[in-house]
């Protein structure tokens, strides 16, 4: 029975995880976030000190065919560890996907300048362990990342905005609803429920798809999967940040999102249901705020790659087989952000 507990409480601590980490992630040099070649924009590495003490070091991407100010989004990972790529892994193939440097690029190229760190303990950021950080904590060290954009001669800070991915789509509406002056906030697959409920659909979306059981032996299977992550939690096995995920309710927090808002999720997401992104759509709305969009991609995975089955144990798979977000998400994204953060949209 107690490695039974071990192996569910390994199981849902990375739940939010893209890719589980066996390993520190390097620091890697400020040269290996170069831009491509003839690329139109520049790669600056920042370093900035979070609330808390620690220094965070990441990469401000700058375009270089235009003028400044530029507006900037700010790009906040899921639960980690993880590093400004979003690379959960140093090690092939999960190495290959950094869906944060193509969001980073992407924007760029379309003239929007870009931020994005090492999570607290990761790559060349200090602090940690992140495990012991709740989401709310995590929220600090974004913050952190927008008042330095701020203090940028080169940035105009009032077209400032945020995208977060999984646990950044939480993280991303703690910081919006607690400063009007954010003009824009995108979040791909954030959730809109307590992580008790998250958790029963990672295990029913794993069980349900498993051809070797009966209906009756997949109720008893979901069954004992909760019972021995309940007795996991009331045992105080547990971490700070997976104590906080189950007990944090999403939709207070989105009710006080005012500025507008775009919402992405994959119809294939394992991790997060589908429903979550019309739940905090609704919430949002709700509370007077007309000026929410959803999108949900067919056959899309939480990681947002291709995938018509979603489930956790084929990632790596599908990772051998290609590692890139999908044209259809980064167009989407550049296109929303474009309009949202351009100088003409604010003189209207």
């Amino acid at each position: 029975m107690r490695k039974g507990i071990f192996a569910t409480l390994f199981v849902s601590i990375v739940s939010f995880t893209i890719l589980q980490a066996c390993s520190k992630i390097p620091c890697y040099p400020a040269s290996h976030f170069k831009p491509p070649a003839k690329a139109n924009y520049t790669a600056e590495e920042i370093r900035l000190k979070a609330p808390a003490g620690h220094t965070l070091v990441g990469t401000l991407t700058m375009p270089s065919d235009r003028p400044p100010p530029h507006p900037a989004v700010v790009l906040i990972t899921g639960s980690s560890p993880q590093n400004r790529d979003m690379m959960g892994h140093w090690a092939w193939p999960a190495c290959k996907y950094r869906p944060f440097r193509q969001i980073a690029d992407a924007l760029s190229r379309n003239g929007i300048a870009v931020l994005r760190m090492d999570d607290r303990g990761y790559g060349c950021s200090e602090g940690g362990p992140l495990r012991d950080a709740t989401t709310v904590e995590r929220a600090d060290d974004n913050r952190a990342m927008v008042d330095f954009l701020r203090n940028r001669s080169e940035i105009d800070p009032s077209r400032i905005g945020i995208l977060g991915l999984s646990e950044g789509g939480n993280i991303g509406p703690l910081i919006a609803a607690s400063d009007p002056n954010i003009c824009a906030l995108v979040i791909m697959a954030g959730s809109a429920t307590k992580g008790w409920k998250i958790q029963e659909h990672q295990y029913r979306y794993d069980i349900e798809r498993d051809q070797n059981l009966t209906d009756e032996e997949k109720e008893k299977a979901l069954e004992a999967k909760m019972k021995n992550l309940r007795m996991a939690v009331r045992e105080g096995k547990v971490n700070p940040w997976f104590s906080f995920f189950l007990k944090y309710m999403p939709l207070p927090t989105a009710k006080q999102v005012t500025c507008p808002v775009l919402i992405l999720h994959g119809d294939k997401d394992a991790h997060v249901p589908v429903e979550h992104a019309y739940q905090l759509a609704q919430a949002m709305r709700s509370s007077g705020n007309p000026n929410v969009t959803v999108r949900i991609f067919k056959d899309i995975n939480h990681a947002f790659l291709p995938d018509k089955d979603g489930r956790k144990s084929g990632y790596l798979k599908l990772l051998r087989k290609g590692a890139k977000v999908p044209d259809s998400v980064l167009d989407t994204i550049t296109e929303w952000l474009a309009k949202r953060l351009s100088a003409d949209h604010y003189l209207h």
